[in-house]
């Protein structure tokens, strides 16, 4: 009996999880609100206000404590200093960690492109996020373009596709 109710809880766990609608490359982002500062209301910020304003958005979804999360922040921060400002935004967007880890973190690996912290498991539950560092491109009419990008992808895709959008 404690077989089946263990494989029924699986189950649905499952069905839960990967039952879900997330949303993939091609569709609208899912706009999120975060209060960056706990003792702080008007420390609020959406995603909405980066996303879907005629530019493009690199996401990075990391935690201070993820060494692959910080492996990827020079190819990151290739992309922000090289890429068009006035097409291309970088944002980091720090999930399940604590607010002053995020912060120590940040200023250690000199992260000065725009930044979402305190995002605990907010934008994870939201996008079925499974692992980070989980990096997603948004076009600039807030689709998502890609998920997943990786390495000098982020560079290069991202220039591609700037090239390809404002290019026309």
């Amino acid at each position: 009996m404690k077989k089946i109710v263990l494989v029924a809880i699986s189950f649905l766990f499952a069905i839960n999880l990967f039952g879900q609608n997330f949303p993939k490359e091609g569709d609208m982002f899912v706009d999120f609100t975060i209060q960056q500062n706990p003792n702080d209301q008007s420390s609020k910020v959406k995603l909405s206000d980066y996303v879907g304003k005629g530019k493009f958005v690199i996401a990075d979804f990391w935690a201070s404590w993820c060494g692959p999360c910080k492996a990827e922040i020079p190819y990151i921060r290739k992309a922000f200093e090289n890429l068009p400002k006035d097409k291309v935004t970088v944002l980091s967007i720090a999930v399940a960690d604590k607010l002053e880890n995020t912060l120590k973190a940040a200023k250690e690996l000199n992260i000065t492109w725009e930044q979402i912290v305190n995002g605990e498991r907010i934008p994870i539950d939201l996008y079925g996020i499974r692992g980070i560092p989980h990096i997603v491109l948004f076009a600039p009419d807030g689709k998502i373009e890609k998920i997943g990008l990786r390495g000098d992808a982020i560079f290069e895709y991202t220039k591609e596709a700037v090239n390809k959008h404002f290019n026309k």
